[in-house]
């Protein structure tokens, strides 16, 4: 079995949810690695959290700022970090291929 890497992410050939302790369901972790060309051919990344049903998203630092994240370990902590700004606490990844 293969472990899904950051690229996987960003190709969409991976997914992951996050869980969070004070929800009932899991949130997607939506990653986007593409060229803008609205922007004039810039490069963008995004990283945004959310679930449909909860009618409910938010960014990491580096989904905001379009930056790219290098590891699935920095891509967890910075997941982490944001929902803690906002009142959640992680309870679980999963991270699997398509």
């Amino acid at each position: 079995m293969n472990t899904p890497t950051i690229e996987d992410l960003y190709k969409g050939t991976a997914k992951i949810e996050v869980k969070f302790k004070e929800k009932d369901l899991a949130y997607d972790v939506e990653m986007f690695d593409r060229i803008a060309k609205v922007y004039g051919d810039r490069f963008e990344a995004d990283c945004k959290i959310g679930h449909f049903g909860y009618n409910q998203y938010f960014r990491t630092n580096f989904g905001v700022n379009s930056n790219k994240y290098s590891s699935i370990g920095s891509l967890k902590r910075a997941i982490v970090l944001s929902a803690k700004s906002r009142g959640l606490t992680v309870e679980n990844f999963k991270i699997e291929l398509n």
